[in-house]
């Protein structure tokens, strides 16, 4: 099989579908490539392999044993594109076997990791909500033996290998270049999704810098992209094509919010004005299926202004539930606006019949038409919503109703599907 037959491999990212499994093979001269949700990749030189992201923690030991089916040189450096518990947090397999490699990383990786141990409960909660159960938020670390701030070269037998800073999903990616081979392994700055910039759960993202460092990579001239989540990319054109397109998907965002906030508007009519560009939005690789774009809009307003949503009363306001029992009484009782939340659910106004949902759960905890109202109305939504981080905060509130009720929740349990996928060594694909 020639590398770009692979079902990993595209020559042509904007007819693409992508996948984020699929056979564990060698998909380019001396690379392999290990994909299972997220992509680890060994490139074999002169001195040994380079271990690229060895993944998550509960895969770690099919990832060493796929690695070594393929080669049995040592592994003589890893990396951590950024210190995400589906990047970082598989060492220890090949550690445990006798690999003794430095680990590097950008240098903030060490504080991702010192706050993931302050916030272990709180990341465990979200990670529930995002990826349902099965999933265990990483308590114990492979900590990196070599940091750099900006960059890094080093050289590994033959190569020449680079080690780039950069901020995008996180404040301590990076990204790797091998000149000499025209290798470019970009960590999630490239995920085959709409960049992931905007979780509404998670700490601070960077759309603006993140389509910086998609330009420096466009102007590399490289043959192959080997991403953290879908396909490579074999081309140089298809290459640059691709991480132009993405740098200038969020750069429309980011102009938009600027001239809106210039202007003297308010983050709420922000939210609601700003849209993604509809042509780049039609391209597999900027499919809104993980994050979403008005999620990115917010970060933005956030990053440039603050957390106020502009609303005078949200400033400093009454406990949710107080107000949402002063609505209820100027409504004329629960009953009331459960009624009127069943109107404008049958006419298809979920938004608004969500807020009428939760103002009657809030106002009225035990209401078992208020708590029917909250299911239906959120599996509603969730069937209408393709992000994953939509439908997550949606299934859970949906759950909540169902358990109320007394009847059985609907749960995504991603971590025993991946618990699946690493238990066998045939193509997961």
């Amino acid at each position: 099989m020639s590398k770009t037959e692979s079902p990993m491999v595209t020559t042509d990212p904007m007819t693409a579908e992508t996948r984020i499994f699929g056979p564990r093979e060698e998909v380019a001269p001396n690379v392999f490539m290990f994909p299972a949700f997220v992509n680890t990749y060994a490139f074999r030189c002169e001195a040994g392999l380079l271990l690229v992201d060895p993944g998550l923690a509960m895969g770690s030991t099919a990832v060493q044993e796929g690695v070594r089916e393929w080669s049995d040189a040592p592994v003589v450096t890893a990396v951590y594109t950024h210190g995400h518990f589906d990047h970082a947090f598989g060492m220890r397999a090949f550690l445990e076997a006798g690999d003794t490699p430095q680990i590097i990383a950008q240098e903030n990786c060490k504080n991702r990791f010192e706050r993931y141990r302050l916030t272990n409960g709180w990341n465990q909660n979200i990670n529930a909500r995002q990826f349902g159960t099965g999933l265990k938020w990483p308590d114990q670390f492979d900590w990196p033996t070599l940091t750099f701030r900006d960059s890094l070269t080093q050289r590994l037998g033959d190569v020449e290998v680079q080690f780039r800073a950069a901020k995008g999903e996180t404040d301590d990616a990076c990204y790797i270049w091998i000149p000499e081979k025209r290798y470019l392994f970009t960590g999630d700055l490239v995920i085959w999704a709409m960049p992931n910039c905007g979780n509404p759960q998670k700490v601070q993202r960077y759309p603006v810098e993140w389509a910086d460092a998609l330009e420096e990579m466009a102007g590399l001239g490289a043959e192959w992209l080997f991403p953290g989540h879908g396909l490579v990319v074999h081309g140089e054109e298809a290459i640059r094509v691709m991480l132009t397109e993405t740098a200038a998907f969020l750069r429309d965002l980011a102009s938009q919010v600027l001239e809106r906030m210039n202007r003297g508007e308010l983050p709420d009519e922000i939210f609601h004005a700003v849209e993604p560009d509809p042509e780049l939005s039609t391209r597999p690789f900027l499919n809104a299926n993980y994050d979403h774009p008005k999620f990115i809009v917010r970060n933005l307003t956030r990053l440039w202004g603050g957390w106020w949503n502009g609303n005078p009363a949200d400033l400093l306001p009454a406990p949710p539930d107080e107000q949402a029992r002063e609505i209820s009484k100027a409504a004329g009782g629960t009953e009331n606006l459960v009624a009127r939340g069943r109107e404008l659910l049958d006419a298809g106004n979920v938004r608004m019949a969500a807020h009428i949902a939760e103002w009657v759960v809030r106002a009225e905890p035990d209401s078992e038409l208020g708590l029917a109202l909250r299911r239906d109305v959120y599996e509603k939504r969730l069937g209408q919503e393709k992000s994953l981080m939509v439908q997550g905060i949606f299934r859970e509130a949906m759950n909540q109703a169902k358990k109320a009720l007394g009847e059985e929740p609907v749960d995504l349990d991603f971590g025993k599907f991946l618990k699946r996928a690493f238990q066998s060594k045939k193509d997961t694909g």
